[in-house]
């Protein structure tokens, strides 16, 4: 399948789409963190108190899948930086720092629309929505790179360093 016939017909769930890490909004940015560095992820999905519960010890839900609710935001290293960066308080609640009505992606967004809204919008993490508009995953830059190193190699491994780089000087002068 040729590459760019591939990028319009593949779905954005099969580009490796990384586990969602839910989370309470009234689960403390402290909390979340720790849950983001304990599972190596670099976001998480803020759903209503239906899809998540907040305890002292554990910020996440039945097991990392939502029993229903909405998606009320998102949570993303980026957050967490600007937070630090403005000498915000870690106690406070993540509904209060997460980035509300994120951008998401239906589970079957073709891969090229999703580069594009990435790309587009500067994301790095996209919440994917089933038809019932539950979040089931999570696009993530890692995740479609991975997609196109498997499933183009030999025209992701034959680039030069700097693809758009010519000359300096024109040949024969």
């Amino acid at each position: 399948m040729s590459f760019q016939l591939s990028l319009s017909t593949e779905s954005v769930a099969s580009a490796y789409p990384d586990e969602p890490l839910f989370v309470a909004p009234d689960a403390s940015v402290g909390e979340v963190l720790q849950l983001l560095r304990a599972q190596r992820n670099g976001s998480a999905l803020i759903c209503d108190n239906s899809a998540a519960h907040s305890s002292s010890s554990d910020a996440s839900s039945n097991n990392g899948k939502p029993a229903s609710g909405k998606l009320l935001g998102i949570f993303t290293e980026r957050d967490a930086l600007r937070l630090m960066a403005s000498g915000g308080n870690m106690d406070q609640e993540v509904a209060a720092v997460m980035s509300k009505d994120p951008v998401c992606l239906q589970a079957d967004t073709k891969v090229s629309s999703a580069i594009h809204t990435m790309s587009e919008g500067g994301y790095r993490h996209l919440p994917i929505l089933n038809n019932d508009g539950m979040p089931t995953g999570m696009a993530t830059v890692y995740g479609i790179m991975h997609f196109l190193v498997d499933h183009f190699p030999q025209t992701i491994y034959n680039l030069p360093p700097k693809p758009s780089a010519g000359p300096v000087d024109r040949e024969g002068a």
